[in-house]
C-alpha cells in the first residue's frame, strides 16, 4: 500500500541526477562558441536532450520489469528538465533531473473484481492488494479509483501510483545506469553539437 497515494495529481516528483557533466565541456562549449549568440546554450540544450532520451531508455525495462506499467506509459509519463545556473563568479553550471506527476492507479494492473472490490498491482512482485473503501468511476472524462472522504458519497480523493521519478529511483543499479547512460552520451554529443554550431548548423 505504501505505493499507492492520494496526492492530487500535480503533484509532481522530481529527481536530480548527479551526472558529471564534465565541468571541462561545459567550459570548453563556453570558450569556442563565445562567438555566437546563445551557442553554449544551444550546444549544452541539444546534447542533454539527447542524453535524455537515452537515460529513459535505459529506464524504460527495468522499471516496467519492477511495475506493472507498460513501457509507452512510462516515457509519456516522465520529463527531463534542464536548466543553466550563472554562478555568483559569473561562470555556468547545468542543473539536470527527470520529473513526472504521480501516475492514476488505474494506469498499474489494476481492475474491479466480481464482487465490485477494487483489485491493484503496483509492483509486480509480491501480492495484489484489495482496497476495500475503493470504486472505479468516470469523473469528467477520466476513468480512475476513487475512495470516499468521509461517510457521504462526496467529496472522494482519486488514488495514484508513484510518480516515473520514484520507479526509476527505487532501485539502485537501475539508478548507477541512467546516471552513466546519460553521461556517456552527453560526452559523445557535446562536441558534435559545438561543430554544428561552429559550421554555421542549427543557428
Amino acid at each position: 500500500m505504501s505505493d499507492i497515494t492520494s496526492a492530487d495529481s500535480g503533484h509532481a516528483m522530481y529527481a536530480g541526477l548527479v551526472v558529471d557533466i564534465a565541468e571541462d565541456s561545459l567550459d570548453k562549449a563556453t570558450r569556442l562558441l563565445a562567438g555566437i549568440n546563445g551557442g553554449v546554450y544551444k550546444a549544452v540544450g541539444s546534447a542533454l536532450t539527447r542524453a535524455a532520451a537515452a537515460g529513459k531508455t535505459a529506464a524504460k525495462q527495468p522499471v516496467t520489469k519492477e511495475y506493472t506499467i507498460s513501457q509507452s506509459e512510462f516515457l509519456a509519463r516522465t520529463r527531463d528538465i534542464n536548466h543553466f545556473v550563472r554562478e555568483d563568479s559569473g561562470g555556468l553550471s547545468v542543473v539536470f533531473g527527470f520529473r513526472g506527476n504521480v501516475i492514476p492507479l488505474m494506469k498499474f494492473s489494476t481492475h474491479v473484481n466480481g464482487s465490485g472490490q477494487v483489485v491493484t498491482q503496483v509492483k509486480r512482485s509480491g501480492s495484489a492488494a484489495t482496497l476495500d473503501r475503493a470504486f472505479s468511476a468516470q469523473m469528467g472524462g477520466h476513468r480512475g479509483v476513487y475512495e470516499r472522504i468521509g461517510p457521504s458519497r462526496f467529496p472522494v480523493k482519486e488514488l495514484y501510483g508513484p510518480a516515473t521519478p520514484q520507479m526509476m529511483y527505487s532501485n539502485e543499479e537501475v539508478t548507477d545506469e541512467i546516471e552513466r547512460k546519460v553521461a556517456d552520451t552527453y560526452e559523445k554529443r557535446i562536441d558534435h553539437e559545438i561543430l554544428r554550431l561552429l559550421n554555421g548548423w542549427g543557428r
